[in-house]
C-alpha cells in the first residue's frame, strides 16, 4: 500500500540503504526516497522536493541518529557544488560503498555473481 508523499512535506525516516551514486534510500509505505548526503543506519528529517509515479527525491534537513560513519567534510562547497558525493561518509566505508555498487551493477546486467579485485585505495 502506497502512502502518500507530497511534495514540500517533512518526514523523519529511517535510511535503509544507500544508492549507486551513494544516496541514502528510505521508504514511505510501499514509496522509496533518495536523499543526498544520507548513510544506511541514520535517522533523518527530509523535506520532499520531487514526487514522480516511481520514486521521490528529498533533501536532508537533519539528523537524529548519525552512522558512525559519518565524518565532517573538508569541503565549504561541498553541500552546494555536488562534485563530489561521499565526503561525508568514512573513507574506508566509500571504499566498500562503491566495491558493492560496482558488484550490484554487474550483477544486475550480467545476471550472476561476480568477483572483483579490492578497489584501489587512493593515499
Amino acid at each position: 500500500m502506497n502512502e502518500l508523499v507530497e511534495k514540500n512535506a517533512e518526514y523523519v525516516v529511517d535510511i535503509i540503504d544507500n544508492g549507486y551514486e551513494g544516496e541514502g534510500i528510505a521508504k514511505i509505505g510501499d514509496r522509496v526516497i533518495f536523499i543526498p548526503n544520507c548513510i544506511k543506519g541514520e535517522r533523518v528529517k527530509i523535506k520532499v522536493l520531487k514526487v514522480s509515479n516511481s520514486v521521490c527525491y528529498g533533501k536532508l534537513i537533519e539528523i537524529y541518529k548519525k552512522s558512525k560513519y559519518r565524518v565532517d567534510y573538508d569541503c565549504k562547497t561541498y553541500e552546494k557544488c555536488g562534485g563530489c558525493n561521499l565526503r561525508h561518509v568514512d573513507y574506508k566505508k566509500t571504499l566498500e560503498m562503491k566495491e558493492l555498487a560496482v558488484k550490484t551493477t554487474l550483477k544486475k546486467e550480467l545476471k550472476r555473481e561476480v568477483e572483483i579485485e579490492d578497489v584501489i585505495r587512493y593515499e
